[in-house]
């Protein structure tokens, strides 16, 4: 019974992404898209959230990497941030308030 749920737990957010893709390509506002399509818009949402979720539960949990300090005294150390596929290379002495601003802004941005 497990495989069955999970294999129709799949289809569901297979459909949902190739639905999500197909607004986000026609040009319209969500709300318009909803209602050309007879999809209550909350249900939209939802499926973009349970979307989202998956995508973050199955990626790596991010990872600080301290990078070894070079001979050249002058140079600055770096902290090091990947993500998945993403690289992040900052000075240690980076503002990490401007960082988090700058995160949640990208994040939002989606």
């Amino acid at each position: 019974m497990a495989d069955v749920l999970a294999v129709r737990n799949e289809y569901r957010l297979q459909r949902w992404a190739e639905i999500i893709r197909e607004c986000q390509a026609s040009g319209l506002t969500n709300r318009e898209f909803c209602t050309q399509r007879g999809i209550p818009e909350k249900k939209y949402y939802y499926w973009l959230r349970k979307l989202r979720k998956t995508a973050a539960a199955s990626m790596p949990p991010p990872q600080l990497v301290r990078l070894e300090e070079s001979s050249g005294a002058s140079e600055k150390r770096w902290i090091e941030n990947r993500y998945g596929e993403a690289e992040l290379k900052l000075p240690e002495d980076v503002d990490l308030k401007a960082v988090v601003s700058l995160l949640h802004a990208l994040r939002s941005h989606d």
